[in-house]
């Protein structure tokens, strides 16, 4: 390739299917132009108009074709080629080399294999000046990042996030896109909660509603704590509509997220709400998605609302793999962090050392919601945020009792003939909940609820609910639920703490085991949801008996004995209203500042070695120890019943040519995937290449995995 000839070359070779490298280069320029305004970070426009000009032009070489399936690698001889026609560029801006180089892949350190790249693309008589001009340009780029501040960094390293959001529209034709924020406004809103209210045939609450719409007026970040059913998403939406913000919504669990979805597209309109987590690919497989070009945008949080789960924040935050094409979309963000009572200490810990960080820099607004919120944990976000409103309904939990419970001195298993005899007893439709806290309880509960149904010839709407499902199961016994709940049918849902924050649904009776109260209060709340008073008892709490023999337990002995004791002066119409609980919770609830010390810690250790730019692998030894905060060890694994149907998926991707293609096929087999407990994986095979083990462990889709004793 000849420098003379390059413009002539630009505009004759194509650098995509039916795109000439020139057309490409200007959508490039264009589209980050834009972006960079949208973000203001117009200083760096010169910097972003090198990089677009220069990124691709190794694909001049005249090995290189779109009509080749594997061609060889382009970056060097770009690298080689800014070199050669501006240098001067090259020392101004060394990071240019390095976004060149990296522009395939994550954004790893320079390596001496990247410089023999460089190197080999050379002619070479020029080999031996090259060598010495590449050292220098390794320790000037390392000396230009050492000296740059926090915010500098991070605002280099979103630029070339968005300039590779840029690259990758134009690529697949997606040129005309452009980046906006939600266009709502707090009547809009109003509207569209007083439709919801009416669809689900319940009073208009007017006083609430005017509670919720007036913290559109809330300039600072806000703290709310409100009881289940009172309307805290309205409230939510009312405070991030009027910012003129993207809006990025965290809920704890995937099932949250897709029954939310389905909602917050009737208001925002489909095509302005994503949702991302780890199977958002398996979902718009389902739902037919036919290019998944929505799932692109949402996977970068690059649409106007996005809904999303704190892992995947979190993973952003910790810059792992190309976290670079979505942390530029979280400047200037409201991020509504919802059940936030239900993140774990080290999940706190590591989120709260980034709003630490980037709050300021990225203009980030906070709203955090929680029906129990302890004073511990207000504080805490009091003393990181420093500029707070607070929405604190006590009134609403002391006008409200809609739990009246009793205590059972049995264990769950032998109440299971009296709570078939309750539900015959109700008047339809009726829904009933069993709450069990192991998995292996769940599934010895609903054996025997079968078995008695069997002998009583009964046929009645039952389902078993736990973690251990593989996600195609787990998201077809949610689909059957749902329908249930649409039709208006009566069932019996048997259930682990996974009912405590994802399903929406009002139970009209619970039977619980004890747990620490904190979990009990979540459980209560799936009951009576949108009543105020329970004039009957409508909850059973029964003591599990394996506490005393079984050494693996979720619940410490103590925590549940403790509970059991103070809910022996709440039972029945001792439980005067819903603060008592709350007030009781707040007392026992705390937060250990050596562990947050701990992972602050670490956290600066990372911040060393990222230098809150470089990508961030997570299987290495450091991060195993950071992401202790996956307190229940699990490995996603795929159950051996599965092995042949899904080693033939596998096989059928390694042969298609085409990316959309090989990524619905891959989904597919995410679809067998199940979070396995670490202690019960003892045997694992792995197709070579396959992101998942394949384990030798007892599963069907009505109980899950399972220990043998199971039918």
């Amino acid at each position: 390739m000849m420098l003379k000839d390059l413009e002539k070359e630009i505009w004759s070779k194509e650098s995509h299917e039916g795109k000439k490298l020139g057309n490409h280069i200007e959508e490039c320029k264009k589209l980050t132009d834009e972006f960079i305004k949208f973000y203001n970070l117009t200083k760096y426009k010169e910097f972003v108009g090198i990089l677009c000009y220069y990124h691709d032009l190794g694909k001049l070489k005249a090995e290189w074709s779109v009509k080749n399936r594997n061609n060889p690698p382009h970056s060097p001889l770009s690298f080689l080629t800014l070199y050669n026609k501006d240098k001067e560029k090259l020392e101004k801006y060394p990071p240019l080399g390095l976004f060149i180089l990296k522009h395939h892949g994550i954004l790893t350190r320079i390596e001496d294999g990247d410089i023999l790249r460089i190197r080999n693309e050379a002619r070479e008589k020029e080999k031996e000046q090259i060598d010495y001009d590449l050292g220098n340009w390794r320790r000037n780029l390392y000396s230009y990042i050492s000296k740059l501040d926090i915010t500098s960094k991070v605002d280099l390293a979103d630029t070339y996030g968005l300039f590779k959001f840029a690259d990758i529209l134009s690529a697949n034709n997606l040129a005309n896109y452009r980046i906006s924020n939600p266009n709502k406004n707090v009547e809009d809103l109003r509207l569209w909660i007083l439709r919801k209210i009416q669809k689900k045939g319940l009073e208009t609450r007017n006083k609430d509603l005017q509670r919720q719409l007036s913290l559109s007026k809330v300039k600072e970040h806000l703290l709310i704590r409100a009881p289940t059913g009172w309307g805290k998403t309205a409230a939510s939406l009312s405070y991030a509509v009027v910012k003129g913000s993207r809006i990025i919504y965290v809920l704890p669990t995937i099932t949250s997220i897709k029954s939310f979805y389905d909602d917050l597209c009737t208001f925002f309109g489909k095509e302005n709400v994503g949702e991302f987590f780890y199977y958002a690919d398996v979902e718009a497989v389902r739902k037919e998605e036919s290019d998944l070009r929505e799932l692109m945008f949402s996977s970068y949080f690059a649409q106007p609302v996005i809904i999303t789960t704190l892992d995947q924040l979190l993973l952003t935050f910790l810059q792992v793999g190309k976290y670079f094409l979505k942390r530029p979309h979280l400047r200037n963000s409201v991020i509504i962090l919802d059940e936030i009572h239900t993140f774990s200490q080290n999940m706190l810990y590591i989120l709260s050392y980034f709003l630490e960080k980037f709050s300021e820099i990225y203009n980030l607004k906070l709203c955090i919601m929680s029906a129990t919120f302890p004073s511990v944990l207000k504080d805490h976000f009091e003393n990181l945020l420093e500029k707070v409103e607070k929405l604190w309904l006590n009134e609403e939990f002391k006008n409200r009792r809609r739990v009246m419970f009793r205590l059972e001195e049995k264990d769950i298993f032998d109440v299971v003939e009296e709570i078939v005899e309750i539900y015959r007893a109700s008047r339809k439709p009726f829904r009933m909940a069993i709450v069990c806290n192991t998995v292996e309880k769940a599934q010895k509960v609903f054996e025997k609820l079968q078995d008695l149904l069997s002998e009583l010839d009964l046929k009645l709407n039952v389902e078993l609910l736990h973690s251990r499902f593989v996600y195609k199961h787990r998201c077809e016994k949610e689909d059957r639920i749902n329908k249930w709940i649409r039709e208006k049918k009566s069932f019996i849902l048997v259930a682990t703490q996974v009912i405590e924050v994802s399903l929406d649904i009002s139970f009209d009776f619970m039977v619980t085991e004890c747990a620490p109260l904190e979990a009990l209060v979540q459980r209560f709340g799936r009951i009576n949801r949108y009543g105020n008073k329970a004039e009957m008892v409508n909850a059973w709490v029964t003591f599990p008996s394996e506490i005393n023999v079984r050494d693996a337990y979720p619940y410490g002995k103590k925590d549940v004995g403790d509970t059991w004791n103070l809910l022996k002066k709440l039972e029945g119409n001792n439980l005067k209203d819903e603060f008592q609980l709350i007030e009781e919770y707040d007392k026992v609830a705390g937060l250990s500042r050596v562990k947050q010390r701990e992972i602050y810690n670490l956290l600066e250790e990372w911040s060393e070695n990222t230098c809150f730019l470089y990508s961030w692998r997570v299987d290495d030894e450091f991060a195993q120890r950071l992401f202790k905060f996956r307190e229940e060890f699990t490995r996603l694994a795929i159950p051996s019943i599965y092995r042949d149907h899904v080693e033939s998926l596998y096989e059928k991707m390694k042969r298609e040519t085409s990316y959309i293609q090989r990524r619905k096929l891959f989904a597919e087999i995410k679809e067998y995937t199940v979070p396995i407990p670490i202690w019960m994986i003892k045997r694992t095979t792995a197709e070579e290449g396959l992101s998942f083990s394949i384990i030798d462990v007892l599963y069907d889709k009505t109980y899950g995995v399972k220990r043998k004793g199971l039918k």
